[in-house]
């Protein structure tokens, strides 16, 4: 079998997250992708690219040191002239990933991610009403530009196919990170309402299982399910509980009672039995504990490959393709060797 991609060749020059990331997205599936590294004596040779952290293992096996003559695909650096990238490769899809843009009254501002959850009004939706803004940690603006450009690449692809012309895509990670902002937006647009995370008027709660904590939702077509499963039948005339128009003042009062019962349960299993009456919840993995997921074990997630004489532990392709898998984490070592 061959990757979905197979032929592509892309040169990476962009030496940012969101453009490594788009860089990954294209060799998990079969492109050939050159790493331009920003020290001019790196540039040399066709070695596989260096990977000196994590993150760099994350965004960057598979890729080859070096810069191919005729690429299909250029995405730029921060500095990079597309004008005079689209000269030299006339034929290649040109991809620049800014944090504003070029033009409007925050062109040019640096974009690290604090930034963009700022401006884009996910630190609002994630804070506590009255209280500061809660920063979101993980890149996730970055990250959703870098897939943004992946497919608009694919989309351009397309049209190239038909045309034999090239094209210039902008990403613009803010815009990016605003269009995945939460509905919240929209609905005070439409009536003015003003919602954060820990207004007490949704039916959701967590608790803390042997060490982990369980997200719970609980509609209120489930509440009375929820309680005979926990032995909290008396919660169904308590009259703090019995009514829903009461019961929405005082989740914090029934996810205290919720706690004292589940606090020596195995976490995983107390999950599988509320997915089983049909109640809404799921885990919450700190990193350290994702090793541990049995969904992801069980899906073969995992992939284990030698890196730098030692065997590392890597997260899989983010989606699958049953007759253009993905290629594997060896196999990106491999072929970048």
């Amino acid at each position: 079998m061959t990757g979905a991609l197979q032929g592509l060749v892309v040169l990476d020059r962009s030496g940012t997250i969101a453009g490594q990331f788009c860089g990954k997205l294209l060799v998990d599936f079969g492109a050939e992708v050159w790493l331009q590294p920003a020290k001019a004596n790196d540039l040399a040779g066709g070695g596989a690219a260096l990977l000196d952290t994590p993150l760099d293992i994350h965004l960057n096996l598979g890729k080859r040191r070096g810069a191919p003559a005729t690429p299909d695909v250029v995405l730029c650096a921060p500095h990079d002239d597309p004008a005079t990238l689209r000269v030299s490769h006339p034929a290649a899809l040109v991809v620049r990933i800014t944090g504003f843009g070029d033009d409007g009254p925050k062109a040019g501002w640096a974009a690290p991610e604090i930034v963009l959850q700022a401006s884009s009004g996910m630190m609002i939706s994630n804070g506590i009403r009255g209280r500061e803004p809660l920063y979101g940690t993980g890149n996730r603006a970055s990250f959703a530009a870098g897939q943004a450009a992946y497919i608009q690449i694919l989309a351009s692809l397309r049209v190239r196919a038909r045309t034999g012309q090239g094209d210039l895509i902008r990403i613009d990670a803010a815009e990016t990170a605003a269009t995945m902002a939460f509905p919240y937006v929209l609905q005070a647009i439409y009536n003015g309402t003003d919602r954060r995370r820990g207004d007490q008027d949704i039916p959701a709660g967590e608790v803390l299982c042997q060490g982990s904590w369980v997200c719970i939702w609980v509609y209120s077509n489930r509440f009375a399910a929820l309680c005979r499963a926990l032995g909290l039948d008396h919660c169904l005339t308590d009259p703090r509980f019995a009514e829903v128009e009461v019961r929405v003042r005082n989740w914090g009062a029934f996810f205290d009672l919720v706690q004292d019962q589940v606090a020596d349960r195995e976490p995983d299993d107390f999950v599988a039995q509320l997915q089983g009456l049909d109640i809404i919840s799921a885990r919450a993995y700190r990193v350290g504990e994702l090793r541990q997921s049995r969904h992801l074990a069980a899906r073969g997630y995992w992939q284990r490959t030698l890196i730098g004489g030692e065997e590392m532990v890597l997260p899989g392709p983010p989606w699958r393709m049953s007759a253009t898998p993905a290629r594997t984490a060896k196999e990106k070592r491999d072929a970048a060797t």
